[in-house]
């Protein structure tokens, strides 16, 4: 009892919490301020002590979450304003270099003049900007311009002043470049700004080419590059700068691979500083990747692939150095791929797998092995790589790798031989087939989602399936003529179309799609019609020639049977033959008359009957079809189709009196016209049928 008592407490305690409740909400759609929730009156319920459930208050606080702050999405309009103070400072910038050189022009100033005024623009620009920023005037998006124009006026005229006006010695502007650099970079840290950033890197790196205008040793720029890169990561680092990052890493690939130009001594140098580059931009890259971002990790494929290149190009000579350099480049992508495996970045493991796959096969390569071998490890790496970015999605990636597998594969199937069969060519038009089949797999897996609104005219499961297929009829017909006799040759591959055309009707047609069992049966009439028009073959081939007719002929009624009987194919179809079953069984009917007098004529052409059986089969064979038309008619009722039973008599009548009659000697003639007399009376009883004649 007691146990009842406290049940009906709660839930009166429960009620009231949700009148309370209700009343808030009615109160907040009226945007009225809640300060007090009356409770509803109840009738009085003997209290009991409850030790679990408070009582509840009267007030019914709303609890409030903080906002979470949404990442600043700024229009089209903003972002022109933000960036007009940064194109008016290039302006200005290129206004006073075109005004210095018109001075010079006119002769008003000397050299060593526009190189002071240079610099005093320089340091005017920034004291400007820090003025700016002191008594808090103007914008800080103007402030900033401003720094990066001081910046970029000292670096142009310490360079201007040492290679073409020839007033600062070489070692001077160096160490004025050095001073920039240092302002640059200890700007870009204070301040923070990605695009700053991202203008100090592009700018200091022009030094490189003032050093090798000052003749100094390859080794000391590459150092200087590295050492460049190395300082800004920690600006990158600590403002998260990726696109910063992305610029330092492409200008500082560049700078060296354009210095390397000059210091052929000093290739394999050059070539382990762009790895050492790279080591630095992948330890930056997974510190400040975000977790599933599609476009950097395409922007880290392209930078890998790049570097590789870059290294393959630059030691394309050197096969020890090159083969040391792909190790070392192994390792550091292997080291990435354990770090992101660590961290269960499941995009980042499929990307550095993929690139490790594709830096071992570059191993592989270097060691001196065929051409055969290394266009499969190309097509290998290709169809990895598209794997990967159909998983995730990743566009550049999926455009880049898609069509080198496409190429490569188009190149393989046309130009490759499948002779002699155990070569590594054969092996690549296998290898190729099978990746085709896997790629369609991983394309309906990884299919994006349908939209609704746009409707697609070709979809991929109508399509594909038709590629494989003339795939699959390029191969056999390669093996047909590689290891067929050539008296046999073409018949392997006009049995297997037939083959594939019933096969294709008896598979579903969710797998097949719609347009491949349009396609195999344009492929199996064609066929069909070359060996209608063709009489003459190879005395050696003309037993095999006759069976592939007689499968032909097979198949077709296989294919009408089936339909009649509700098979397989009738239900995979059964709309199209729901509908058009009796002018299937008519066509089948006239083709089949065709078929049986070029069976003959062949026959007849290669002196397996003479031409007194051929006459014969051709006239019993008229009237069988006529027969079992009349036959099929009568069993559902197919007017089209008796008529056709109908004409096939008349034709046959017509052929056996003006045409058999002078053929044929008599013994012939009067046991062919008691055979197809025989066949009349039953065509005739089954026409008039019982008791239609009273």
């Amino acid at each position: 009892m007691e146990r009842d008592t406290e049940m009906l407490e709660r839930i009166a305690a429960l009620e009231q919490e949700v009148r309370s409740l209700k009343t808030e909400v009615q109160h907040l759609k009226q945007h009225v301020k809640i300060e007090q929730v009356v409770p509803v009156q109840k009738e009085p319920v003997k209290p009991v002590v409850r030790k679990k459930l408070p009582v509840p208050s009267s007030t019914v606080a709303v609890p409030r979450e903080d906002p979470i702050p949404e990442k600043e999405k700024r229009s089209l309009e903003d972002l022109f304003t933000r960036a007009l103070p940064r194109i008016f400072t290039v302006i200005l910038v290129l206004g006073v270099l075109w005004g210095l050189k018109l001075v010079s022009d006119y002769g008003f100033l000397s050299d060593s003049v526009k190189i002071i005024a240079g610099f005093v623009l320089s340091i005017g620009l920034g004291a400007c900007a820090y003025y700016m920023e002191k008594k808090e005037k103007g914008s800080r998006v103007v402030a900033l311009s401003l720094y990066g124009g001081a910046f970029i006026v000292g670096i142009l005229t310490t360079a201007a002043g040492a290679i073409l006006y020839d007033v600062l010695s070489l070692y001077v502007a160096l160490i004025f470049a050095l001073i920039y650099i240092v302002y640059g970079v200890f700007i870009s840290y204070v301040k923070g700004n990605e695009a700053l950033t991202a203008l100090v890197v592009f700018t200091s790196l022009l030094l490189p080419y003032l050093l090798e205008y000052m003749q100094f040793s390859g080794v000391i720029i590459g150092i200087f590059v590295v050492l460049l890169f190395a300082v800004v990561q920690v600006v990158i680092l600590k403002h998260t700068q990726r696109r910063a990052l992305y610029i330092g890493t492409a200008f500082s690939v560049l700078a060296l691979a354009v210095v390397s130009i000059f210091h052929d001594e000093r290739l394999a140098f050059f070539a382990f500083a762009i790895i050492a580059v790279f080591s630095l931009f992948l330890i930056s890259f997974i510190r400040l990747y975000s977790s599933n971002s599609k476009l950097h990790a395409s922007l880290l494929f392209t930078f890998t692939v790049i570097v590789l290149s870059l290294i393959n190009g630059i030691l394309a000579r050197e096969e020890t150095p090159l083969l040391i350099a792909l190790i070392l480049f192994f390792a550091i992508v292997a080291g990435a791929l354990y770090i992101v495996f660590k961290r269960a970045e499941r995009l980042l493991i499929d990307m550095f797998g993929t690139l490790s796959i594709i830096v071992l096969l570059n191993i592989i390569t270097q060691l001196n092995i065929s051409s055969e071998m290394s266009l499969l490890l190309m097509i290998v790496v290709s169809f990895g790589g598209l794997v990967v970015a159909l998983k995730h999605a990743i566009f550049f990636m999926k455009w880049v790798k898609g069509i080198t597998f496409s190429v490569l594969a188009f190149f393989v199937l046309m130009f490759y031989e499948v002779e002699p069969f155990f070569s590594l060519k054969h092996l690549n038009i296998v290898l190729v087939i099978a990746m085709l089949i896997g790629l369609y797999k991983v394309l309906l897996q990884y299919k994006a989602a349908p939209v609704e609104e746009k409707k697609r005219l070709f979809k991929l499961e109508d399509i594909y399936p038709c590629l494989l297929y003339l795939v699959a009829l390029l191969y056999v017909w390669k093996l047909d003529w590689a290891y067929m006799p050539q008296h046999y040759t073409t018949f392997l591959a006009i049995s297997l179309i037939a083959f594939a055309f019933a096969a294709v009707l008896v598979v579903k047609p969710e797998i097949v799609g719609h347009f491949l069992p349009w396609l195999a049966s344009g492929v199996y009439v064609f066929a069909g019609l070359v060996l209608l028009s063709t009489v003459w073959v190879d005395d050696q081939a003309v037993i095999v020639a006759l069976i592939v007719r007689i499968l032909y002929f097979a198949i077709l009624w296989a294919i009408v049977a089936d339909a009649w009987e509700k098979g397989w194919i009738y239900k995979n179809y059964k709309t199209f033959f729901g509908q058009y079953i009796e002018q299937l069984t008519i066509a089948s009917m006239i083709i089949s008359i065709m078929w049986i007098f070029s069976i003959t004529n062949f026959m007849n052409f290669h002196d397996l009957i003479n031409w007194n059986s051929a006459v014969i089969l051709n006239t019993v064979f008229i009237f069988t079809f006529a027969c079992f038309s009349l036959f099929l008619a009568a069993k559902r009722s197919y007017s089209n189709l008796k008529m056709v039973g109908i004409g096939l008599l008349f034709f046959g009548i017509i052929k056996m009196i003006f045409f058999d009659l002078s053929e044929l000697d008599i013994l012939i003639r009067s046991i062919s016209f008691i055979i197809i007399g025989a066949i009349g009376l039953v065509i005739s009883n089954k026409l008039l049928g019982k008791g239609k004649d009273e």
